[in-house]
């Protein structure tokens, strides 16, 4: 049924506009243009100086999560999928996306949970969802995996964080999730859009942790590169 109904209503490639030719709206040559990340390290998901080794800067000063997965970086053309979950309802970049991500984040031993990192209820009622329960919804489906839209929540404002270096970004987010009992004793992926300095993720990580999490990762989508 599926496979007759794309045969009669061929997707529509989301960034080239073309027809897709597939059950994906986004065509193959678009796909290929895409920037993987490949051989990152395995804490941070950014570059390293031997392929798949952990990083000088994870070495030094270790994240409180335990690994970190993210197989494209935040370049273009991805960069205009990612606004795109995060204007108009973000549905169909989340299920190109979610799509896209499938196969790095299947590949992982399979998390007891998956945990989107929340928005204030400002920021919610100003987009209208939250962009990484978008994507963590349609990450999940492959393997029936649970998600809990609930345990944490976002309790504190915090500024832009595109404006901040990485040490005001950390001031800023400090204390900025709570975490209920829910999620004691559980392995968490944090799932996000995308994973720039890691402040947000190290953050929530410490949050789960503090709450008696057993295991935490991150799996955003895209990594920032190095300026």
């Amino acid at each position: 049924m599926q496979s007759l109904l794309w045969r009669l209503m061929p997707g529509v490639c989301v960034l080239c506009r073309s027809r897709s030719h597939r059950p994906l709206d986004l065509c193959a040559a678009c796909e290929s243009d895409l920037p993987r990340n490949i051989d990152p390290c395995p804490r941070c998901a950014g570059p390293t100086p031997v392929a798949g080794g952990v990083c000088p800067a994870c070495e030094l000063a270790p994240p409180p999560y335990e690994a970190a997965v993210a197989p494209f970086w935040y370049r273009q053309p991805l960069t205009r999928l990612i606004h795109g979950l995060k204007r108009g309802n973000g549905l169909l970049e989340a299920r190109v996306l979610a799509y896209l991500g499938r196969d790095a984040f299947h590949a992982e031993s399979p998390p007891d949970v998956l945990v989107p990192v929340p928005l204030t209820w400002r920021r919610r009622v100003s987009r209208g969802y939250n962009q990484a329960a978008l994507l963590a919804a349609r990450i999940a489906r492959p393997g029936g995996l649970p998600v809990d839209y609930r345990s944490v929540t976002r309790i504190r404002h915090t500024a832009p964080q595109q404006s901040l270096d990485a040490a005001a970004r950390r001031r800023s987010l400090r204390g900025a999730f709570r975490c209920g009992a829910a999620l004691a004793g559980a392995d968490v992926a944090v799932v996000d859009d995308v994973l720039t300095t890691g402040a947000t993720a190290a953050e929530l990580a410490r949050t789960l942790l503090d709450a008696s999490a057993r295991r935490v990762r991150v799996w955003a989508i895209a990594r920032t590169p190095p300026a």
